[in-house]
């Protein structure tokens, strides 16, 4: 070989080798799909998981978040975690119901109090259950977080009891837990999609339930959601869910890392939700939102009673658990 060929060899194997490199060296990518805007807690805390990932494990992983339902909807971002095109999402339990039966248990209407029996629940050994559960669905479930206490608001009337809410369009995400409890009421529940906004200043819906965090970030009130009901109906869960064939390929260092990470950015959104309740509801009355404090609990218990007699197996199992846990 002469000298001309044998540089240009070096130099192409150099070459190569710097690729090589350069291919190890790049950070692999997480996305986050995520159906809410950058001031929901969802996108917060996911904003929390990376900063604490890349304090973890710097340069290499590459988070990146996608909010306002970029990747789609919440069932559409985990179907893509089951086929591995996206590696995470921070998402409210109820669409996940259709993947996981058991994650119902805690969807279920008026089975929460407070947060602190939350916590016990979802943080000890009924959570860690449920947790492991989202494996047989092609998931990884992370860590709980929250969304808050789900509340019903409306354009049309104060809502005191059940036969208020009567024939009222009410949005509910795509659960047939949720359906069936506003079924129960007595309203006309529309399975929809998260952002409804242009449903709402249309006139398509007359409502909505959610956490009074949702409620305030959304900017309901501008949308013609006058009437607030504090039904704390049911107690909304969100959850870190992760891929598990991308998670299976991470090796177990990294695996604990993004496991810490999420609890970390856990504790973070239960705080950011429960430290605001207060004055996200004074601004929404400030904002001319009327707010009824203390509807006919009792009453819309008992319409709601009914939806527990679907419960069968490991999930009426759960339930009763739960229900256990508030004694």
């Amino acid at each position: 070989m002469n000298l001309f060929a044998r540089t240009w060899t070096e130099l192409a194997c150099a070459a190569g080798l710097a690729w090589s490199a350069a291919a190890m060296a790049a950070p692999t990518q997480v996305n986050i799909g995520i159906v809410t805007a950058p001031s929901f807690v969802h996108t917060l805390s996911a904003q929390k998981f990376k900063e604490v990932l890349d304090k973890e494990l710097p340069g290499k992983y590459d988070v990146i978040i996608h909010h306002s339902g970029a990747l789609g909807s919440e069932t559409q971002v985990l179907q893509q975690l089951q086929l591995g095109t996206v590696q995470m999402c921070v998402c409210t339990t109820g669409p996940v119901e259709a993947f996981v039966p058991e994650v119902k248990a805690i969807e279920m209407p008026f089975l929460f109090s407070s947060y602190e029996q939350t916590d016990k629940v979802l943080d000890g050994p009924i959570g860690q259950d449920l947790l492991k559960r989202f494996g047989n669905a092609g998931m990884v479930g992370m860590h709980f977080l929250d969304n808050g206490f789900r509340n019903l608001t409306n354009s049309k009337h104060a809502v005191k009891e059940p036969a208020d809410v009567k024939g009222l369009k009410i949005r509910t995400m795509e659960s047939p837990t949720h359906l069936a409890i506003w079924r129960g009421i007595g309203a006309n529940p529309t399975p929809m999609a998260w952002p409804i906004t242009t449903q709402l200043q249309q006139g398509v819906l007359d409502g909505q339930e959610n956490p009074i965090s949702v409620i305030s970030a959304a900017k309901l009130s501008e949308v013609g959601q006058k009437y607030l009901t504090l039904t704390r109906h049911v107690y909304s869960a969100l959850v870190f869910v992760g891929s598990k064939p991308f998670f299976d390929k991470l090796p177990a260092a990294d695996q604990k890392a993004f496991m810490d990470a999420a609890a970390q950015a856990s504790a973070f959104g239960r705080n950011h939700v429960r430290s605001n309740e207060a004055k996200e509801l004074a601004a929404l009355q400030a904002a001319g939102v009327q707010v009824v404090t203390n509807p006919d609990y009792a009453a819309f218990r008992a319409k709601t009673e009914p939806v527990y007699a679907s419960l069968t197996g490991d999930t009426k199992k759960i339930v009763e658990e739960i229900r256990k846990s508030e004694k």
